[in-house]
């Protein structure tokens, strides 16, 4: 396993998100802050001073979009690609997406796995098991951050790489059949 800089694009299966998803998940967080940078231009404006509260308000929403439109950005990043030798999968990363690169030998099983949350919620995830040298190597993330969120993802799913299959494009179906084919033949496809 090797920590990656970025996720090819040109490989024979790639996982991006939707665009259009993403856009439309973060569009009313980005219309609130623009709307709120206005009425500070308008406060500002109509108080005449510069270095007031409606000011600060005005620059703590600038920062905000600001925010909101690097996240959009990170999140429009593949999150997944695959061809003959490796894998690429993202795990996580701000401003900066991080990857890593897995030989088709540190991985034992390719899952589909069904979620159900509360309130009647489900998704589901496509998971890559690593090996267990891979798995101690993938332990060992920098970010305390990203080391609770594998955590979770492990016990929730058996494995800390799992992969959404909301917003991504093609679908997680169509994904484990390009996975399946390049595939070598120790490793298992299940879904639950």
């Amino acid at each position: 396993m090797e920590r990656a800089a970025r996720i090819p694009r040109e490989v024979k299966v790639v996982v991006a998100p939707s665009r259009s998803g993403v856009v439309r998940e973060h569009l009313p967080s980005l219309a609130v802050l623009a709307l709120a940078v206005v009425a500070a231009g308008f406060g500002v404006a109509a108080t005449e001073t510069v270095f007031g509260g409606w000011a600060v308000i005005g620059l703590a929403c600038v920062l905000g979009v600001s925010l909101e439109l690097l996240v959009v950005r990170s999140e429009l990043e593949p999150v997944l690609a695959a061809d003959a030798d490796h894998v690429w999968v993202r795990i996580g990363g701000f401003p900066r997406s991080e990857s890593v690169r897995l030989d088709w030998s540190e991985i034992t099983e390719v899952g589909l796995r069904s979620w159900q949350g509360r309130r009647r919620t489900s998704a589901r995830y496509l998971t890559l098991v690593p090996t267990e040298p891979a798995l101690a190597e993938l332990a060992r993330v920098p970010s305390r951050r990203q080391l609770r969120q594998h955590r979770r993802l492990a016990a929730e799913f058996g494995s800390p790489l799992a992969i959404s299959g909301q917003h991504k494009a093609p679908s997680l179906d169509e994904t484990v059949r390009g996975l399946r084919a390049l595939a070598p033949d120790g490793v298992r496809f299940t879904e639950s």
